[in-house]
């Protein structure tokens, strides 16, 4: 029997397992993929590396930079646009970044304004709760419909919200977007570079090997957990493949919206049930686009597009690029079909012919049933508590749950550090 068993392998399972291993406890992860990493996955594509998940990080983001700094990873700084553009009644206007920077803050300010009174501590959200409450009760689109803005600011605070959230506006919460701008400096400025423009150099899978390999642990790949029970001072974990396994605790560091799918016994409490049956909004696609057209780095935002935010990631020697769009939707967008994706990139930025693009549907995929964590409306009032407390001997991770950047490889090993040292205590 093991002392910790993990139960999953992105950045939250992972971290735990290092911490627990770090205490002295003999652990063991188990992950249904076929690789670590969980929503963070890089891979080669074509002519280059692309980040089908989690990519951008920022020194406003502790946990993280300490890891790179511990594991001595370099980061690179992503070029800014030569073009920016916007969509206003669907006729395209150009400009600079900071020209539509301008735009986007008269209603970025609007929607945030509070912030600093229901956020005063970034990264413990239930500090000041009777503040955050009255913006944790409302979605995207109610907190958008409150304010007085000009049909310019509001389609371009739209698309904004459309990028960050990753998810229809009216399923997504307020505070998503109050979290990411007070975890960032309190500025719009710095919610974009945090979110969009360093990487790591070598991709997200240096800095998780790193994580990985700083303490020893079993893991077990293409373990699909199916079931989790606790009984007699123990934990009995099954497997679809019939290779489980007993420990003493279990950390359970899989997405929100996949818990459902995992059956324990005795139940998880009503408060953790309710939390897991609300499941978190985002559904959204990251498509990469191989393109030929003027050879400027582009930035396009348009409202209620397949691919709504769209930049250039890359220029290749032969002039051609590398584009990365985000929207609201996966099922809108099928990368596979180039015609389709051809008349959707006309839409918004014409004059470039698709040469290839690639993305993962994270929506369909059943061990995340999502992108990055958004939560839907009252998930800080009713449910953030009751899913970070122990279970007996189960305690649950993850990014979905964390405290500060949440959706975030930071929030994943936040969540990580405190899993592994709860589970090693709970193991003695």
């Amino acid at each position: 029997m093991y002392d910790v068993a993990v139960i999953g392998g992105g950045f939250a399972g992972v971290t735990a397992a290092r911490e627990a291993a770090l205490r002295g406890r003999s652990v063991v992860l188990l992950e249904a993929r076929d690789r670590l990493g969980g929503r963070t996955w890089s891979t080669a594509w074509g002519p280059s590396q692309v980040e089908y998940g989690g990519a951008w990080v920022h020194w406003h983001q502790p946990h993280t930079w300490s890891e790179l700094s511990r594991a001595g990873l370099a980061v690179t700084l992503g070029d800014d646009a030569e073009v920016a553009a916007w969509y206003v009644d669907g006729h395209r206007r150009e400009g600079t970044i900071a020209e539509r920077d301008a735009i986007a803050r008269r209603g970025w300010d609007a929607f945030v304004d509070g912030v600093q009174t229901a956020l005063p501590l970034p990264h413990d959200p239930l500090f000041a709760i009777e503040q955050l409450s009255r913006f944790d009760r409302l979605t995207i689109s109610e907190r958008v419909a409150q304010l007085q803005l000009s049909q310019e600011a509001r389609e371009v605070l739209v698309a904004e919200l459309e990028s960050l959230a990753h998810a229809p506006l009216d399923e997504a919460g307020a505070v998503s977007v109050l979290r990411w701008h007070a975890l960032s400096g309190y500025s719009l400025a710095l919610t974009q570079f945090t979110g969009g423009r360093v990487t790591i150099t070598r991709g997200t899978g240096a800095l998780l090997a790193a994580i990985a390999d700083a303490a020893s642990f079993e893991r077990r790949l293409g373990a699909e957990v199916v079931a989790v029970g606790q009984s007699d001072g123990r934990v009995e974990i099954e497997a679809a493949d019939g290779d489980g396994c007993a420990a003493r605790v279990v950390v359970v560091a899989v997405p929100v919206n996949a818990l459902g799918a995992i059956a324990f016994t005795p139940p998880l409490s009503e408060g953790k049930r309710a939390a897991i049956g609300l499941g978190q909004a985002s559904r959204g696609i990251k498509i990469f686009i191989h393109a030929r057209g003027q050879a400027v780095w582009q930035n396009t935002i348009r409202p209620g597009h397949p691919f709504g935010y769209l930049d250039t990631e890359m220029i290749f020697d032969d002039g051609t690029q590398l584009l990365i769009g985000f929207g609201v939707d996966a099922s809108r967008c099928d990368a596979s079909d180039l015609p389709a994706v051809q008349r959707q990139l006309d839409e918004i930025l014409p004059g470039y012919s698709v040469l290839a693009a690639t993305a993962h549907d994270w929506q369909a995929d059943r061990f995340s049933s999502g992108t990055w964590a958004i939560h839907r409306p009252g998930w800080y009032e009713h449910h953030h508590a009751a899913m970070q407390s122990a279970e007996g001997r189960v305690v649950l991770a993850g990014s979905d749950i964390a405290n500060g950047w949440s959706g975030f490889i930071d929030g994943a090993i936040e969540s990580g550090l405190r899993a592994g040292a709860a589970a090693a205590r709970l193991s003695a």
